[in-house]
């Protein structure tokens, strides 16, 4: 397991809104996110940003799409969110599993059983280049 914390700077994303998905592999809804991120591909997108959001009243939501500098860049349908500044542990894929998602989320389940890490349980994002192996920000408190 390796991980780094890196200081990110708030930016905006804008895409298609998936309902009561939760962070982590093997959860819920799985299959209801890896049908978004095929449509987004079908939409053309080489680089997916997955948001993970929660609300206390209705849960955990994702969106899923793309960095949207300006509001003119938003598709015609899509949902935008903020993603704020914040620290985060920065987690990629070290082989332990054939899938990167299993993989990563591992990483994050073993760094805060042991106390490498203190989730904030803000907005946790990963970053899904069309090339190159995936990225996974946890919110730090």
């Amino acid at each position: 397991m390796t991980f780094t914390i890196v200081k990110v700077p708030g930016y905006a994303v804008g895409g298609l809104v998936v309902p009561g998905i939760e962070p982590g592999s093997g959860r819920p809804g799985d299959d209801l996110l890896a049908f978004t991120l095929e449509r987004l591909r079908e939409r053309g997108l080489r680089d997916v940003t997955v948001v993970y959001v929660s609300h206390p009243e209705v849960g955990w939501t994702v969106v899923a799409g793309y960095r949207c500098d300006d509001i003119g860049s938003l598709a015609v349908g899509d949902s935008l969110i903020r993603v704020t500044d914040k620290y985060a542990a920065r987690f990629t894929p070290d082989g332990s599993s054939t899938d990167p998602w299993e993989d990563v989320w591992t990483q994050v389940d073993i760094a805060e059983k042991e106390g490498d890490i203190a989730r904030a349980f803000r907005e946790e994002v990963a970053y899904l280049p069309a090339a190159g192996e995936m990225e996974l920000y946890i919110s730090l408190e």
